[in-house]
This record gives C-alpha cells, sequence and structure tokens, in this order.
C-alpha cells in the first residue's frame, strides 16, 4: 500500500516537472493556448499528489518509511522530484514577471505616444491633433 502511494507520487512528480519544463517553453513563445492546456494537466497532477500525500500521512504504515531502507530511498527520490519542481516552478514565475514588466513598460511608452500632441497639417494647412488622425475616412 505504501510502496505504491510513493509510486503514484513519483509518476505524478515526474509528471509535473515535465508540465513545468513545458510551461517555460510555452511562456518563452508567448503560447497561450499550451499554457492553458498545461495549467489543467498540472491541476490534475497536483490534485493526485496531494491526495497521495494525505494517504501516506494518514497510513498506519508511515513509520516504514524512515525504518525501511528501501521505502526511505524511495522518499529521498520524491523529495528530490519536489525540489526540481520547485526550482522549476520559481524560474517559471521569474519569466512571468518578467513578462509582466515588458508588458507595463509598453503600456507605458504606448500611454505616453497617446498623450504627445503630435500634430498633422491637412492640405490648407490647418494643424490638427494625432487623435483626429485616421477618422473620417470612408475607406
Amino acid at each position: 500500500m505504501i510502496t505504491a502511494l510513493l509510486n503514484t507520487q513519483e509518476q505524478q512528480l515526474t509528471l509535473l516537472l515535465s508540465l513545468l519544463e513545458q510551461e517555460k517553453v510555452a511562456l518563452e513563445q508567448d503560447d497561450t493556448i499550451a499554457l492553458f492546456a498545461v495549467a489543467e494537466q498540472k491541476e490534475q497532477a497536483l490534485a493526485e499528489i496531494s491526495k497521495a500525500d494525505a494517504e501516506l500521512e494518514a497510513s498506519a504504515e508511515k513509520s516504514q518509511l524512515k525504518t525501511d531502507l528501501t521505502l526511505s530511498k524511495q522518499v529521498d527520490t520524491v523529495k528530490l522530484l519536489l525540489q526540481q519542481c520547485q526550482q522549476q516552478n520559481a524560474l517559471n514565475g521569474e519569466i512571468i514577471q518578467a513578462s509582466n514588466e515588458k508588458v507595463r513598460q509598453l503600456s507605458a511608452v504606448i500611454g505616453q505616444l497617446q498623450n504627445q500632441n503630435a500634430s498633422t497639417y491637412d492640405k490648407l494647412g490647418k494643424k490638427h491633433s494625432s487623435q483626429r488622425m485616421g477618422k473620417g475616412f470612408k475607406a
């Protein structure tokens, strides 16, 4: 029973690590469709990990995790996978923050450009503000 739960955690953490790497690629490529697909799969994997963790915690055999050498090694493997997932998740978070900062900066530049008094002149030499540019065309 306890070995099966550890196997489940190990498999799901391996899957989660793979999904986090896919998420990184999707973030770097601005692929929102892939991000949504990965997010759904991540939720499922996290639910399975959490379920197995709760079952391990409630197990009467949990004391074997420290006493049985084979189980102890498997726990170490699970902990290592969890650490790798956390590192990858932190990296993805940094990519998201950098992307948000770029969007914020671009938004500020666009806002500045919209507020400038850029002017154009019509064929009679009358000055028009940039807010009128492109209006009045019936193409």
